[in-house]
């Protein structure tokens, strides 16, 4: 039977001890102190499931088939979200399951060691909240709920931002609600002046001065990030991973 826990130390542990593949899942943690927290037949070793479900959206930390199934059975009827869930657990969940939407992502790691230079031609700073409907218009994934989590992670969580004529025109933040990099975007008329790069790599030298964790989920398709990336250098690849969408009827 799943039981439903608040956060302690003894889970913070558990997913601790594959920090690289479970960060998603500890920095929601961090960041919603009211999140709900299942395992199975009270043993934190059988895996942890992380989620708010006011918002159906959920990190799975476990590789137990009765822990997954009997999970789907508690949960009620309507759409689920399951964020960044490694790819061989994403397999468990949705093997007799047909997803109605899915994204398959590749997460890289700082490598704690390289040092990003600094872009001296640009002026970058941080996102005010007076931005944050700008760059909602601009979000790939712009939904009903989006405006609000921008506007958080704009107040709670560092950022970068070039301006020309005083508007944004290139950015990049950091998603409050799992710690991950990202919406990182230039506007299309300032493309191929290297902005992308600027922004990206002032935000992930102020977050390795703080000792933060630097870390970014990229979709399959998205070839111009993950080129990006690589070329930015100290990033490490770490594992597959899936978003993905399911009805529970």
């Amino acid at each position: 039977m799943t039981q439903v826990v608040k956060q302690n130390d003894e889970i913070v542990r558990y997913l601790q001890k594959d920090r690289r593949v479970n960060l998603n899942a500890l920095s929601y943690l961090a960041y919603d102190g009211d999140a709900d927290v299942y395992v199975y037949d009270g043993d934190v070793e059988n895996g942890v499931i992380v989620g708010a479900r006011r918002r159906n959206f959920f990190y799975l930390a476990t590789h137990n088939k009765d822990f997954l199934e009997d999970f789907w059975e508690f949960l009620p009827a309507g759409h689920k979200i399951f964020s960044g869930v490694p790819k061989a657990i994403a397999d468990i969940m949705t093997r007799n399951r047909e997803p109605v939407w899915q994204s398959p992502c590749k997460v890289f790691m700082h490598d704690g060691a390289h040092v990003y230079k600094h872009f001296s031609d640009f002026g970058i700073e941080p996102l005010t909240t007076a931005d944050a409907e700008e760059v909602n218009e601009y979000y790939t994934y712009k939904s009903n709920g989006s405006i609000r989590r921008i506007r958080e992670s704009i107040e709670n969580m560092d950022s970068a931002c070039i301006r020309i004529d005083g508007r944004p025109v290139a950015w990049c933040l950091i998603h409050a609600e799992d710690g991950s990099l990202g919406p990182l975007y230039t506007k299309s008329e300032f493309r191929g002046r290297g902005l992308a790069e600027a922004v990206l790599a002032n935000l992930m030298k102020r977050l390795a001065a703080k000792n933060l964790p630097i870390y970014v989920q990229i979709a399959d398709d998205n070839a111009a990030s993950l080129a990006l990336i690589k070329k930015l250098g100290g990033m490490d690849f770490s594992h597959d991973c899936m978003w993905f969408g399911l009805d529970k009827l």
